[in-house]
C-alpha cells in the first residue's frame, strides 16, 4: 500500500515538473468590438477572415512563432514556419478587444524554423476564446463560405457581466 501511495505521489510531482517550455497553440489574434463581443450567445458564428488554418505559438502571452499543420505517418504535427520576435498581445484600445482563440498547451524542446511538434493530445476542432486573459466562451471550428469561423458552443456567463 505504501509503495502504491509513493508511486501516485511521484506521478503527481512529475506532472507538475515541466521538462520543456510550454507553448499555447492558437489562431492568429483578432480584434473585435467590445460591444459586439458582449452580445455573443450560444450558436453564434464568429467570422475570423481566415482562408486557411494559420496557427501561432504563444509563450506567456507573447507571440513567438507562426506554424502550419503537417500530416506525417497518419498523425498530425505542426511545423514551425517562422520565428517571430516576441510580440506582446496587450490591448491599448477602449473600443476593441484582442480575441485569442486557443487550442491548448504544447511542450517543445526547441523552437526553430522547420521543427515539428506532435499535436495528438489536442483537439483542433474545439477552441477556447479569451479576452484580456479571461475565458469568455468555448466553440468549435466551422467553415462558412470557404472561410474559417467559430461556432459558439458555450458562453462563460460569469465573464459576460462586467
Amino acid at each position: 500500500m505504501k509503495g502504491e501511495t509513493q508511486a501516485v505521489h511521484l506521478v503527481k510531482v512529475m506532472q507538475k515538473h515541466k521538462l520543456y517550455p510550454e507553448y499555447e497553440l492558437a489562431l492568429p489574434l483578432v480584434k473585435v468590438k467590445k460591444s459586439s463581443f458582449k452580445k455573443l450567445t450560444q450558436g453564434d458564428i464568429l467570422l475570423l477572415g481566415l482562408d486557411g488554418l494559420e496557427l501561432i505559438l504563444l509563450l506567456e502571452e507573447c507571440v513567438c512563432a507562426n506554424a502550419e499543420i503537417n500530416e506525417a505517418q497518419n498523425s498530425f504535427k505542426i511545423k514551425i514556419t517562422n520565428i517571430v520576435e516576441k510580440t506582446d498581445i496587450s490591448n491599448h484600445s477602449k473600443k476593441y478587444e484582442i480575441l485569442k482563440c486557443s487550442f491548448g498547451m504544447l511542450q517543445s524542446r526547441k523552437l526553430e524554423v522547420g521543427h515539428k511538434i506532435d499535436i495528438a493530445q489536442l483537439n483542433l476542432e474545439d477552441v477556447t476564446l479569451f479576452t484580456e486573459g479571461r475565458k469568455q466562451a468555448e466553440g468549435k471550428l466551422v467553415k462558412v463560405d470557404d472561410e474559417i469561423a467559430i461556432q459558439i458552443i458555450k458562453v462563460n456567463k460569469n465573464e459576460k457581466q462586467r
